[in-house]
């Protein structure tokens, strides 16, 4: 092939590549954010989460749980956290200082990257610069759908200048409304909202004793006789999920998968059950749109894209010199050359 004939089909393919995003993004999307979008603002991943419980959860083990927390580690040697989660039954004390511990982890990260974001407000933030851009319609709602329990999606509806809402009322202390979806008013003019279905929990979120889930934004740690209404990796997750508010949450994010006109995914792997069969089912049975931005595409994820008959999609990931696309007729993957598409903030800066 020429020189020509190749810069040809390379401008071509960018060309097409640009137009399928402008249309994903066109079409009022669904967005939905896994770890890997978090991680950028240094939140831990599911490794790193995996090591920390390794180093602060062993000392605290006692003799009758030492046997089953042994086994946990060297599994999770082998074996990503929630594998050896699910292959090791631990006991409810244990299981509830993971729970604890992982909240610990994560809201210590959140905090820090609350600043990062406050002293770099100039600088640009990828995800309220996608809202605004989705705003700039007729649109009055975003969905965002999130295995995340850090507050990255909340902070960029602040950044941006949106109303907000994960299921609770404003406030202090606020309690999970019972009606959905949750509208804020301004002069009897409703709000724009982003709808934030975090449907393995939050770290702003506590049950107490009495099984009741608040939502303490202003908290500055965990409050006496509450623990963290997070959903961990694990035999318990699937019993989990079936108590309130998760049931609810479930229904929300289903409802916006079900509405969803296309599919916009950032970081997220596909390994979770709760969202990927309607996400898969909405893009083989409907040919709904999805593009994938990964920093390193999952196995499960491009299982699910090119195995799982998906027609319409495009995935991105990092690649020595520019970035690996995949869609169709690129299932081996194609490199872009001197491009981070796979980086939300470059594609936004090529696409809009």
């Amino acid at each position: 092939m020429s020189k020509d004939v190749e810069n040809n089909t390379e401008k071509s393919l960018i060309e097409f590549v640009y137009k399928f995003v402008q249309n994903c993004l066109a079409s009022k999307p669904v967005i939905v954010l896994g770890s890997g979008h978090s991680s950028v603002y240094g939140i831990p991943d599911v490794h790193q989460i995996g090591e920390y419980l390794v180093a602060n959860v062993t000392s605290t083990i006692k003799k009758e749980d030492e046997v089953a927390w042994n086994k946990f580690q060297e599994v999770l040697k082998q074996k990503h956290l929630e594998a050896a989660l699910h292959e090791v039954q631990l006991s409810p004390q244990v299981t509830k200082l993971i729970i604890e511990k992982t909240w610990e982890y994560i809201y210590s990260a959140d905090k820090r990257a609350l600043y990062q974001i406050i002293n770099s407000l100039s600088g640009g933030f990828p995800l309220a610069r996608l809202y605004n851009h989705l705003f700039q319609s007729t649109h009055s709602r975003i969905s965002i759908i999130t295995t995340n329990y850090d507050n990255i999606a909340e902070y960029a509806a602040d950044v941006a200048g949106y109303a907000w809402t994960t299921g609770f009322n404003y406030g202090y202390i606020g309690q999970r409304c019972v009606k959905q979806p949750v509208t804020i008013y301004k002069h009897q003019t409703p709000f724009r909202m982003v709808d934030i279905w975090k449907v393995h929990g939050s770290i702003r979120w506590y049950r107490g004793g009495d099984g009741i889930v608040y939502n303490f934004p202003s908290t500055d740690g965990l409050p006496e006789g509450f623990v963290p209404a997070i959903v961990t990796p694990g035999i318990n997750k699937y019993k989990d999920t079936h108590e309130e508010p998760f049931r609810s949450i479930m229904a929300g994010a289903d409802l916006a998968l079900d509405s969803g006109n296309s599919f916009f995914c950032v970081g997220y792997g596909f390994n979770d059950d709760h969202i990927q069969p309607k996400l898969l089912e909405k893009c083989r049975q409907y040919n709904k749109n999805i593009v994938v931005l990964a920093k390193k595409l999952t196995d499960a994820a491009k299982k699910v894209l090119m195995d799982g008959g998906c027609k319409h999609f495009l995935a991105f990931e990092d690649a020595d010199g520019g970035t690996r696309m995949f869609n169709c007729e690129h299932s081996t993957g194609v490199v872009l050359k001197d491009m981070k598409l796979w980086s939300m903030g470059d594609l936004l800066d090529r696409v809009l």
